[in-house]
């Protein structure tokens, strides 16, 4: 014998089916994103976790990118005092030429290491994205300039009266516990013998060849040479240490990455399994009210 339902019963099934459609929709939502929910609400218990880890996430990114652009200028910086180095090179070779009884060509030796000074103070006022990166933390401004170095004499002494940077040293916030130095300014000592090797031979005298002059600024280009290579070591170093960073930095973001993705997003296979359950389920539910509806009570009165 059919039991007729009552009005109770109906109002729950029906108010069962809209529960069960919610639950179908949103399930249809989760497969068709590939997420968890597309709201920190529908992960409530996660989200405070969420949001340390993406936040966490954007600060290793900021240090990346930050630091890409840091180690880009002491590779610039790198490259520079290399060129340096190979012009103090030069300019030995050239005073080499002059030493003893062979004099002759004087005026053209002369005449290159003004040339090569040039070049090595344009070296020095080396440029990135409009910072001069010699410059300590005067960056708007040219490092050296050689208006204002007075030509140099024998015997000599240091002098950094070209020089219109400050004495600050650039440093980069690379981690959270790390902070990198790698600033190199012009007056530093290697740059100021290599500039006043040039300067006393560019500046010297012709006839006679003052030997002095000559064993001078072959000490002074000997010492530079060394004290550039000292230099470009350490920013070798600056460089090898960031991008060591760099890297430990994007292997914790693949692992954070992950921890975000097993919060966020679901598991295709088990989201499918769990639609196709909800699915029957609403199917049920529906096929039952239909039954409810055909058995009327009015078909009994």
């Amino acid at each position: 014998m059919e039991r007729v339902a009552t009005y109770n019963h109906q109002n729950t099934l029906v108010q069962y089916m809209l529960k069960a459609e919610a639950k179908v929709a949103a399930e249809q939502i989760r497969s068709a994103s590939g997420l968890n929910s597309t709201d920190y609400k529908g992960i409530a218990t996660d989200s405070s976790r969420l949001v340390n880890l993406e936040s966490h996430y954007r600060r290793l990114e900021q240090y990346v990118d930050e630091g890409e652009v840091v180690n880009g200028r002491i590779q610039s910086m790198y490259d520079a005092v290399g060129s340096m180095t190979d012009l103090t090179s030069r300019l030995s070779a050239l005073i080499t030429g002059l030493m003893g009884d062979n004099a002759a060509g004087v005026e053209g030796v002369v005449a290159e290491a003004g040339q090569l000074m040039e070049e090595l103070a344009g070296l020095m006022n080396t440029q990135q994205d409009g910072r001069y990166l010699f410059a300590g933390g005067r960056t708007d401004r040219t490092a050296v300039d050689l208006d204002s170095y007075a030509a140099q004499t024998y015997p000599s002494s240091s002098d950094t009266g070209y020089y219109q940077g400050d004495s600050t040293v650039a440093h980069f916030q690379a981690a959270d516990d790390f902070v990198l130095s790698y600033g190199v300014t012009a007056d530093d000592p290697a740059f100021e013998q290599a500039l006043r090797a040039f300067s006393l031979i560019a500046n010297m005298s012709t006839d006679p060849v003052d030997e002095d002059l000559l064993a001078e600024a072959t000490t002074l280009a000997s010492d530079a040479t060394d004290g550039l290579t000292i230099v470009q070591a350490k920013l070798g170093a600056a460089s090898a240490s960031l991008e060591n960073t760099i890297d430990r930095h994007v292997d914790e973001q693949l692992v954070l990455q992950t921890q975000v993705d097993d919060i966020r997003s679901i598991d295709l296979a088990e989201s499918t399994t769990r639609l196709s359950q909800l699915q029957a389920s609403l199917e049920a539910t529906m096929s039952l009210m239909k039954i409810l509806e055909e058995n009327s009570l009015s078909d009994y009165l």
